[in-house]
């Protein structure tokens, strides 16, 4: 019977650690990218999804709080994915980026800079008034982003990463007449990261690619007569990180103290195992 006691007292201690440790360990999706043939990857990673953040407790989304009524808002989902490096080049990208590649040198932080074309998937849900509004939108957007230097053909290269511009509109949805996103350093929305590749295997290998910004956007929307959205429009801005991989994520809540009787348990319980152990071991000796 003590030995059962002391063992579940044992199990209940190591659910606890447990906890304690997942608590502060969650993974995002990984994303692992080919190397290029020089050592290093293509930026941005293809094949790869930039999404809200979800570890850490976080739940990140853009929100819409601006036009609509105190204690409503629209919430929407981010999947930045479908990286494509256009044939015919870019009209927008600030550094010269050929035709048919997202990467060349140059870009403010001495690296490289990435140009392209993209889509994000928006799920859309609405609260307060407009709770049991859904929609997924999907809207064209450009992407423009510049990183610093990295050691190519390093095992690990860590460097910090920019948005510089991530705009797209969207017009003619039910619902929507205009929405417009606008994020990054080119619209006075500074939104900086950091990117870390790392080796999965011997020169040559694929690259794990964890990345992240912190992003601050400006959203721009105008409802559509008729529908739900009749008579709200507004420009809001916030901020949310967006992430591929698993790159470090903002610290998560620290895990409740056990307190003064917390800890006088534990020691109890650990002295009471070590004295029925030894109590034992004196028995059968």
């Amino acid at each position: 019977m003590i030995r059962f006691f002391s063992s579940a007292f044992r199990l209940s201690l190591l659910t606890m650690a447990a906890f304690y440790s997942f608590a502060s360990s969650v993974s995002a999706a990984p994303c692992e990218v080919a190397d290029n043939g020089s050592g290093t990857v293509d930026l941005p990673p293809a094949g790869c999804d930039y999404d809200g953040d979800t570890s850490g407790g976080s739940n990140d989304k853009y929100v819409i709080t601006d036009g609509l009524p105190i204690g409503t808002t629209i919430e929407m989902v981010p999947i930045h994915s479908s990286f494509i490096c256009p044939a015919g080049g870019f009209f927008v990208c600030s550094i010269a980026v050929p035709p048919g590649i997202c990467e060349a040198p140059g870009g403010g932080l001495g690296g490289n800079g990435s140009c392209a074309d993209s889509t994000v998937e928006l799920q859309v849900t609405g609260t307060g008034t407009l709770a049991g509004f859904s929609r997924t939108l999907f809207i064209p957007t450009s992407w423009e982003a510049h990183s610093g230097p990295r050691n190519s053909g390093d095992p690990v290269q860590s460097f910090p990463t920019e948005m510089v511009q991530l705009q797209g509109q969207f017009f003619g949805d039910p619902d929507f007449c205009l929405i417009q996103i606008q994020e990054g350093s080119l619209f006075g929305l500074p939104s900086s990261g950091n990117t870390t590749l790392t080796r999965l295997g011997p020169p040559g290998s694929n690259f794990s690619v964890d990345s992240f910004f912190d992003i601050t956007y400006q959203i721009n929307f105008q409802g559509c007569p008729g529908s739900v959205l009749d008579g709200f429009a507004g420009s809001t801005q916030d901020t949310l990180r967006i992430l591929t991989g698993n790159p470090p994520s903002p610290p998560a809540p620290a895990a409740p103290a056990l307190g003064p009787a917390g800890i006088a348990m534990l020691l109890s319980v650990l002295g009471g195992t070590a004295f029925w152990r030894l109590r034992g071991s004196a028995l059968v000796a």
